[in-house]
């Protein structure tokens, strides 16, 4: 990462990269990943701004001994900075009753914090939320009991439903694009109207939204045809970032290396790195993604 752009997103999150990075264990250092040149490796420092590590919280892990151990996971991978994103509504009940609110996120945040540097684990966990699309998620945005992405009110992760596209897709999009938040279409490479036609995906992204590619999805975990359409995707130029959507320490672990590597033989490795590195960098920070 350039000198200017360390300094900047140090400045801003309050923390320092090279420090997190001189604390990781010898055998914890960025992960090398191989560019298209085979004789080539470079090391690089990640950014994943989808995850589900907090525990106790939604789906992801059972219990703080297994998000420690997904904590562990991503740093040895090269992970450095993970947006925590707990689903919006507890257990995806859809239960206003049921929220994990902006207070509630925050509260287990300090908590996992405070375990994390009693570990010396060399992990930053920003805040954040996945969110799924409703009219009920737009009014708790209002209410400041939804939480952005970094709390930045810039970027927001929006879930589209597995199986269908509402007719109000578009207008919620619109909607919070009035607010100054850019909506990040999670994992759209799993949802089957988008499949079927990539161009609905690409009408988002022409109405200003972001799309985010889980790394899993690329490298095979949800069978052949997501993966093939992921690639689809990608080739197309429909996806902006790349991140984890981790859950546990096996089925959905913290990695983005592999995905990484196979992307750069579709994009190169400038590109793909940039997935990872610059641009969820912007994300945090709450600058424009060209």
């Amino acid at each position: 990462m350039e000198a200017g752009k360390l300094y900047l997103l140090q400045a801003k999150l309050g923390f320092n990269i090279r420090a997190l990075e001189a604390q990781a264990p010898r055998n914890q250092q960025p992960h090398i990943i191989g560019t298209s040149n085979q004789d080539s490796q470079v090391s690089i420092t990640m950014i994943d701004i989808h995850s589900h590590i907090l525990p106790g919280i939604d789906d992801g892990p059972r219990d703080l001994e297994q998000a420690l151990e997904m904590a562990r996971l991503a740093v040895a991978d090269g992970i450095r900075v993970m947006v925590a994103t707990p689903h919006l509504f507890k257990h995806r009940s859809g239960e206003v009753a049921a929220l994990n609110e902006k207070s509630v996120i925050l509260e287990h945040l300090d908590r996992f914090r405070d375990r994390l540097a009693a570990e010396s684990i060399p992990l930053e966990i920003l805040p954040g939320c996945d969110v799924p699309l409703s009219t009920d998620a737009l009014s708790l945005l209002a209410e400041d009991r939804v939480l952005t992405v970094n709390d930045g009110k810039r970027y927001l992760l929006l879930e589209l439903p597995h199986f269908s596209i509402p007719p109000t897709l578009e207008d919620i999009c619109f909607r919070l694009q009035s607010l100054g938040i850019t909506p990040i279409i999670t994992h759209p490479e799993r949802q089957p109207m988008i499949l079927e036609k990539p161009e609905r995906l690409a009408r988002l992204i022409e109405l200003g939204c972001l799309a985010q590619l889980t790394a899993c999805s690329l490298t095979g975990t949800f069978g052949r045809q997501v993966a093939k359409g992921s690639r689809q995707l990608v080739k197309k130029g429909y996806i902006h970032v790349l991140a984890s959507d981790a859950h546990n320490t096996r089925g959905r672990p913290p990695i983005l290396s592999k995905a990484v590597s196979a992307l750069s033989k579709l994009i190169g490795p400038e590109q793909a790195r940039a997935m990872v590195t610059q641009t969820p960098e912007k994300i945090i920070k709450g600058e424009p993604v060209p």
